[in-house]
């Protein structure tokens, strides 16, 4: 079991032997395989394959037959899975506006793979609906009068000139011909729905802007009645899926006592609400393939999983034992649990896929995410605590360079983006390629981090800019008294919400860092938020989160000024490395160029790379290794690791 210590006890997660690292393009590559699911009668593996800049989609049979692969070229691969045995369906995106409906976005669509003809169709191809052919949830497959289909929502509404007017219906689409029929029309206001993989819709949730109504209904008599219903401005509950036994709609509510966040079962014939249940501590749910709710999995370092199935619960316990002290994630399985493929990284694996055959008793490797990179070539990460300035625990990961005694040492400060997310024990490529060139890296999960429960996020209200900054620079100081770290070779660098804070510490955390990379990140957050109020409108849940996050009710509080590292560009403490991709919806282009030319204006040193073609996410290869050189080479330069 991993333990966390405060001090100078540091908990060893991941080590390595070897002195020498691995060339920095092989940490920078896309993962040569991604995303391996097993078909449903476990005949067939499907999985993403990366080859420089192209991607393919493979079917590999498992009786040794031929291997089958499917171009995509250049396209942004994002998934694939099974709709039956015999259909596989590629999930891809495009940076792209849909004309009188959508912003400049991510759109993803999705093709079938016939793997018996080898033809494919774009789902849909054709409707007897006005609809736009992009998907508006993950595909589902399924069977309708013995035919196999997938299921997804599309946006839909012939007279609708936004996404606010239109509605979103459910769809089912042949896999042969794309051909897509709709099985439930929605409206405005409903966001997911439920169903069975015969088509038999269950439940839908809707939420109304205005007053913050959020409803999970349930489809009765062809007529939808409420199920569960509160008014949720902010936080509020979710619908999760159906029950193993298909009589409930599970769902995730606030215990009113904890703050935290439990699951509930709904039930489908009177709609009455059960007790709480589930861990007792921050979880995400595991589903499987048909909506069926099948176990949560909790992150203390190493994710733990609990299955409610008993026999993936034993098949699971079983893959685990072989290898102790690694990050473990499910990744697929049949429905009958006799077949697992699980992705391992750690200790002597940078990443890899194994499938388990509990009929056969075997286990075996599927392939490599980074076969240019050895398990030699992984450095060593350690679990570290330490206390904030206020005295709230912080916890986070420290990786050190390989062949160097841990004192005295370099660090680069690498923050999280979300910022509701959190780092995690296990391969880091972006952490683990700094720590190749001779640099300790600090992944602090500072306060608003996830897994560490509602009340470790909500500690984050008002601070984006103030706490939030802060638990990084103590991290700091922290490493700097235990003797690790010399406090005076420090830089930091993150992307979006982790480039605001490069951005934030260099300028406002005085000090601290020599330097800074900032990527994607935000300068000028009241431009942001008024960003999002011309886009979403200001009663939007976006806008309302983000105001917490700053304390403020309006766009004009001068508090925004305050925590916008662009306002504070004459007080940058060193050089600044600003990147962007040109194709970013998330953080705009400008708020780098915005920057940039406020450093500029302050006489201070800063460079800027320009990501062509590159979305929010370095989802290029060519691009995303662009970044990687640029950025060593600026640490180099302004903060050298020997």
């Amino acid at each position: 079991m991993l333990k966390l210590f405060a001090g100078v006890a540091l908990t060893v997660l991941v080590s390595s032997s070897a002195a020498l690292a691995g060339p920095l393009e092989a940490y920078g590559r896309l993962p040569a395989i991604s995303d391996v699911e097993i078909s449903s009668d476990g005949a067939n593996l499907a999985y993403i394959a990366h080859d420089g800049g192209t991607s393919r989609v493979i079917i590999q049979p498992l009786n040794g037959g031929e291997v089958q692969s499917v171009d995509f070229g250049k396209v942004k691969m994002r998934g694939v899975m099974w709709a039956d045995p015999g259909h596989v369906v590629a999930e891809v995106s495009r940076t792209q506006a849909i004309e009188y409906v959508t912003y400049v976005g991510e759109q993803f669509q999705a093709t079938s793979i016939n793997i018996k003809t080898g033809a494919s169709v774009q789902i849909p191809k054709r409707s007897y609906e006005t609809i736009n052919n992009v998907l508006s949830s993950d595909p589902i497959g399924g069977v309708v009068d013995g035919k196999p289909t997938v299921f997804t929502q599309f946006y839909a509404g012939e007279e609708a000139k936004s996404w606010q007017a239109g509605r979103f219906d459910l769809y089912r689409v042949d896999l042969d011909t794309g051909i897509a029929a709709m099985v439930q029309m929605g409206d405005t206001e409903t966001g997911d729905y439920l169903f069975k993989t015969d088509g038999t819709v269950i439940a839908r949730t809707t939420y109304h802007r205005e007053n913050a109504r959020w409803a999970m209904e349930l489809r009765k008599n062809g007529k939808w009645v409420d199920g569960y219903v509160t008014t949720a401005p902010l936080d509020g509950p979710a619908m999760r899926g159906l029950s193993l036994d298909e009589k409930s709609v599970v769902m995730t509510i606030q215990d009113e006592k904890t703050g935290e966040y439990r699951l509930a079962n709904v039930s489908i014939a009177d709609g009455k609400l059960g007790e709480l249940y589930g861990p007792d501590q921050p979880f995400r749910i595991v589903s499987d393939n048909s909506n069926h709710v099948i176990g949560t999995v909790t992150d203390a370092g190493y994710r733990q999983y609990h299955f409610d199935e008993p026999r993936l619960a034993a098949a699971w316990s079983m893959i685990t034992s072989v290898f102790p002290g690694r990050q473990m994630t499910l990744q697929s399985h049949t429905p009958d649990y006799t077949k697992i493929v699980a992705y391992v990284e750690g200790t002597g694996e940078p990443g890899g896929y194994y499938l388990l055959d509990l009929t056969a008793k075997k286990l075996s490797k599927v392939g490599s995410a980074y076969p240019g990179l050895a398990g030699g070539d992984v450095a060593e990460v350690r679990a570290i605590k330490y206390a904030a300035g206020d005295g709230l625990m912080i916890e986070g990961y420290l990786t050190l360079p390989q062949g160097k005694v841990a004192k005295g040492l370099p660090l680069i400060v690498l923050p999280h983006g979300g910022p509701q997310a959190r780092d995690e024990a296990g391969f880091d490529w972006w952490a683990q390629a700094l720590a190749s060139r001779g640099y300790a890296v600090l992944q602090p999960n500072f306060r608003g981090s996830t897994g560490r429960g509602h009340g470790f996020i909500r500690a984050s209200d008002g601070e984006w800019g103030g706490k939030m900054q802060t638990d990084l620079s103590d991290g700091v100081r922290f490493l700097a008294k235990q003797g690790i770290i010399d406090p005076k070779r420090v830089c930091i660098t993150g992307a979006s919400y982790g480039g605001y804070a490069a951005l934030a510490g260099i300028t406002m955390d005085k000090g601290v860092y020599r330097c800074a990379v900032s990527v994607a990140g935000i300068g000028d957050v009241r431009q942001m938020i008024n960003f999002e109020i011309l886009r979403y409108r200001e009663e939007s849940p976006i806008v309302r989160h983000d105001k917490r996050y700053f304390g403020v009710t309006s766009a004009n509080d001068p508090k925004l000024d305050e925590r916008s590292p662009e306002r504070h560009a004459s007080e940058a403490d060193g050089p600044v490395l600003l990147i962007h991709g040109k194709e970013d919806t998330v953080v705009r282009y400008e708020q780098s160029t915005g920057m940039r030319r406020a450093l500029e204006k302050a006489g201070k040193p800063v460079e800027f790379v320009d990501l062509r073609e590159e979305d929010h996410w370095l989802s290029r290869e060519a691009t995303r290794q662009q970044m990687l050189s640029a950025t060593v080479t600026f640490l180099e330069k302004n903060n050298p690791p020997n």
